[in-house]
């Protein structure tokens, strides 16, 4: 009989361990799966401060003005860079063929017109 309770603990150990150890090796995953999800938001993160920084590069070589130019790189969408920013604030709407855009071009459109109308100064004649 005392080897039947030893052999029932042991084994009861045993299963006791292998769970233990198989919550261990989940949360372990779980952590590795974060740190992938963290990698990946680090460098879009990255990605998004290059390109803000290109905006604002170009806009101070052709501008001059870090106010103005640290404000459009902010309120850009990141996939319109500043070229396609002069190009939409100069050209009328029905030049552009806003009516026959897609919802996605549309966006691009006017969120480029608001990010000009947040970052010009307009009570001060500009943005000098």
């Amino acid at each position: 009989m005392p080897k039947k309770w030893m052999v029932t603990i042991c084994c009861g150990l045993t299963l006791a361990l292998m769970n233990a150890s198989w919550a261990i090796a989940g949360e372990q995953e779980d952590l590795l799966k974060k740190i992938e999800v963290l990698e990946q938001q680090l460098k879009e993160l990255k990605e998004q401060q290059k390109t803000r920084s290109e905006k604002e590069f170009h806009c101070l070589r052709a501008v001059g003005r870090e106010k103005f130019c640290a404000c459009i790189a902010e309120k850009l969408p990141p996939e319109v860079g500043f070229a396609e920013y002069v190009r939409i604030a100069i050209t009328p709407k029905e030049e552009l063929g806003y009516g026959g855009m897609t919802l996605e071009q549309k966006r691009r459109v006017d969120t480029a017109i608001s990010a000009r109308d947040a970052c010009v100064e307009k009570g001060k004649g500009g943005f000098w």
